[in-house]
């Protein structure tokens, strides 16, 4: 574990090391960025965040991420469930446990086989072309542009031909469809 205060945990630890970050970073750099500062630390160890919410098992190699995801699927965090039960009304892989995640996950295992993942690097490496002339586009004219409504046009995109088997010339969401 981090150095650990008796009163705020890994607060001030925390503190220190994200205020060498950018502003705007994203909370998932932690552990990296951790592991940078303490190398020898083990590839999995809690983060203590208390008051301000339960403590983070972070796991920061394959090998471990593996045997808690796939190997010996782990109950997944209640919040998690909370999250996206609106949306997906709690039939998602992402939430769904023990055999009825195992029997879902098998269904959707061929869209992500290597061999058919190889097969749509060339429609892939479309999309991301077209991501890139939009910037570019952009960019000349001195645009802003959302990259948060770009970005997940081209994950559908990437996700909906993976593991949907959608047809790239049927359906394509970057252009703004």
């Amino acid at each position: 574990m981090p150095p650990h205060h008796p009163v705020f945990g890994h607060l001030q630890f925390v503190a220190e090391i994200m205020a060498k970050c950018p502003s705007d970073v994203h909370g998932h750099v932690l552990p990296h960025q951790i592991k940078k500062v303490l190398p020898d630390l083990g590839p999995v160890f809690y983060i203590d965040t208390w008051p301000f919410g339960p403590p983070i098992l972070a796991v920061t190699d394959p090998d471990s991420a593996f045997q808690i995801t796939q190997l010996h699927s782990l109950p997944k965090f209640h919040t998690l469930a909370n999250y996206m039960r609106p949306m997906t009304g709690g039939n998602d892989l992402i939430t769904l446990e023990g055999a009825e995640w195992r029997k879902w996950r098998n269904i959707f295992n061929p869209g992500f086989s290597s061999s058919h993942l190889m097969t749509l690097v060339p429609d892939i490496m479309k999309d991301i072309s077209i991501f890139c002339k939009i910037l570019r586009e952009s960019a000349e004219k001195s645009e802003i542009v959302s990259m948060d409504t770009l970005t997940t046009r081209l994950s559908l995109d990437v996700i909906g031909r993976a593991a949907l088997q959608v047809n790239p010339r049927n359906c394509t969401f970057i252009g703004g469809s």
